[in-house]
């Protein structure tokens, strides 16, 4: 198993950060695993943003299962996801208002994950790490 996990815990305090840049997913990599630190929850009447606590992140935890060529978002129901690219981001998702957006920032990568509902949403924001499968 080969495990890339760029920059967690690396402060970059006072260091300027370099543009963002798209992440190719390895061919080999198994699954996408990601730890919120921000959850938002919006709704007509207004916004509410918390930082997440290390146990409610683990409950957040973001979930991307590659199989056979195909990205499911694991910690959604395995939604199958489609895979696009739009200059220094890497989009995957599932239908409109579902989406988790990467991008590499210096030595990490961030991410972006979106969940329309009826009447309201939640964005969390977090550092992403991908797990490849055998060497």
């Amino acid at each position: 198993m080969v495990v890339l996990c760029l920059g967690l815990g690396v402060s970059t305090a006072g260091a300027q950060s370099e543009a963002p840049k798209s992440v190719q997913i390895p061919a080999g990599a198994a699954t996408l695993e990601g730890i919120p630190t921000v959850r938002v929850d919006s709704t007509e009447q207004g916004a509410t943003r918390k930082v997440l606590k290390p146990a409610e992140a683990v409950k957040e935890r973001l979930t991307v299962k590659q199989v056979g060529g195909k990205y499911f978002w694991a910690s959604r129901e395995n939604k199958l996801l489609q895979l696009n690219s739009s200059g220094p981001y890497t989009y995957l998702s599932s239908e409109p208002g579902s989406y988790i957006r990467f991008t590499r920032v210096d030595d990490r990568i961030s991410y972006v994950e979106h969940v329309d509902y009826a009447l309201r949403s939640v964005t969390w924001w977090g550092e992403l790490r991908i797990v490849g499968g055998k060497p």
